[in-house]
């Protein structure tokens, strides 16, 4: 039986097309651990059977789990699930067919066999009907499309902020991104346009005509050249976007619920209450309802492909911040990209001393920010 499980379980780890994720807090599932998982779910699904029986008559696939089984380290690992599966019981009814009867059944076997491989982390799994935030993430992650597919180098996805559950902790940082990747994309955009002297057709205000005043600044000289008083009323519209956002009575009036509470990531009430209603009429995120009639498939499709630009557009705007801050910082871009000598990560600078608390910030960042003196 020991050689037979052993065979299964290399075979099927070969398999990685559909591979069963599991996630922890004790470290990576094992090859072996993975391969009975795998196996597990090829009981009640034909076409994996399929995929695994063409894969073994591949020259390729049968010289993999030879080399796979010929592994001590594997051969370690399944000898140590071998007999971790004996010692909780699991092991004498896993290749059962009759244990694979019933849904209700097959549902009950899995959670003993994640029990046998992970004691503290299936509670995570398998404590409930629906999948764990960081079970989504993983998923969504390998879903998507290059190089490289769930990364999480600093553990982030596994701590809870806050005091809060670790559910909450990606609701946050799934929201933190979207929005991030949102104003990169706006951000790009307009870098770009400005270093490529398109311009607004329109006067800016009754004070600037045109752009004559702008002429020949980089991207980030153009927000300390703004007027103080415009650049206080730009604060003061995103501070009240990222209240309204947060704002329980917000959510609930457009039947929302809060990103760190089960909510949708990236979502943005509508002005829904009896204030706002009469006085925005359509709703910010989508005024013209493009999405409106969209399946919630396509919208899921829509979300990851605004990701990932987001993600692009991140990378993208901060290289060509750091080759104005730094010029020669990204070859690709040296001599293409107008200089900067402010600070580009804050809002004021020494000319705006006459506010409160400003002063008091600038020479606080000095000591944090060398190239600053």
């Amino acid at each position: 039986m020991y050689s037979t499980v052993c065979v299964f379980v290399g075979l099927l780890v070969t398999c990685s097309a559909r591979r069963v994720q599991s996630s922890n807090g004790i470290g990576e599932i094992t090859d072996a651990e993975l391969g009975l998982l795998n196996l597990k779910s090829a009981m009640k699904d034909p076409s994996l059977l399929k995929e695994t029986a063409q894969l073994l008559r591949s020259s390729e696939g049968s010289g993999e789990l030879v080399r796979m089984m010929a592994n001590p380290i594997f051969q370690e690992q399944a000898k140590r699930l071998v007999d971790t599966m004996k010692g909780t019981g699991v092991f004498a009814d896993f290749l059962k067919l009759e244990s694979y009867a019933k849904e209700e059944d097959s549902s009950k076997m899995l959670q003993s066999v994640l029990l046998a491989l992970n004691p503290v982390g299936t509670a995570r799994r398998t404590g409930s009907a629906h999948m764990s935030a960081l079970d989504e993430l993983i998923e969504l992650a390998e879903s998507t499309p290059g190089p490289v597919q769930y990364w999480d180098p600093l553990k982030l996805s596994e701590k809870e902020f806050w005091g809060q559950s670790n559910d909450a902790t990606i609701g946050f940082l799934r929201h933190a991104e979207i929005k991030h990747g949102r104003v990169a994309m706006a951000g790009f955009v307009g870098y770009c346009l400005h270093e490529n002297g398109i311009r607004w057709p329109f006067p800016l205000s009754s004070s600037l005509p045109d752009y004559s005043s702008f002429e020949g600044l980089s991207a980030p000289d153009v927000w300390d050249a703004t007027p103080q008083a415009a650049r206080l009323q730009i604060l003061a519209v995103i501070g009240f976007f990222e209240f309204w956002s947060e704002w329980s009575t917000s959510l609930e009036a457009d039947g929302m619920v809060h990103y760190m509470r089960g909510g949708k990531p990236g979502q943005f009430p509508a002005f829904n209450t009896i204030v706002t209603n009469p006085l925005t009429p359509l709703p910010l995120f989508d005024p013209f309802g493009f999405t409106k009639d969209l399946s919630e498939e396509e919208k899921a499709k829509k979300l990851l492909r605004e990701v990932q630009n987001g993600r692009l557009a991140m990378i993208g705007l901060f290289s060509l911040i750091s080759e104005a801050r730094v010029p020669g910082a990204v070859p690709a871009l040296a001599g293409l990209i107008k200089p900067y000598d402010g600070e580009v990560m804050g809002p004021f600078t020494a000319a705006d001393a006459n506010l409160p608390g400003v002063s008091t910030m600038l020479d606080g960042v000095k000591p944090l920010l060398p190239y600053l003196n």
